[in-house]
C-alpha cells in the first residue's frame, strides 16, 4: 500500500511540474507563482520525512511502554 501511495504522489507531483513548466513556457520573461512549486515540493518532502521519523519514534516509545507495563505485571 505504501508503494502505491508513493507512486501516486510521484505521478501527481510530476503532472503538477509538467503543468507549471507549460505555463512558464507560454510566458515571456515573467515568472509567476508556478516558480514556487519546486521549493514547495522540497518542503513537502522534508515535512513527510520528519513526520515519518516522529511516527517511528512514537511507535518505539509505545512498544517500550507496553514491554515495561507487561514486565511489571508479571514481576
Amino acid at each position: 500500500m505504501k508503494t502505491v501511495v508513493t507512486f501516486a504522489a510521484g505521478a501527481v507531483a510530476g503532472l503538477m511540474l509538467a503543468a507549471c513548466l507549460t505555463v512558464q513556457s507560454s510566458r515571456h520573461g515573467v515568472i509567476g507563482g508556478e516558480a514556487l512549486i519546486l521549493p514547495l515540493m522540497g518542503l513537502l518532502l522534508y515535512v513527510g520525512y520528519e513526520a515519518g521519523r516522529l511516527a517511528a519514534l512514537a511507535q518505539a516509545e509505545q512498544r517500550q511502554r507496553r514491554t515495561r507495563k507487561g514486565g511489571s505485571l508479571n514481576g
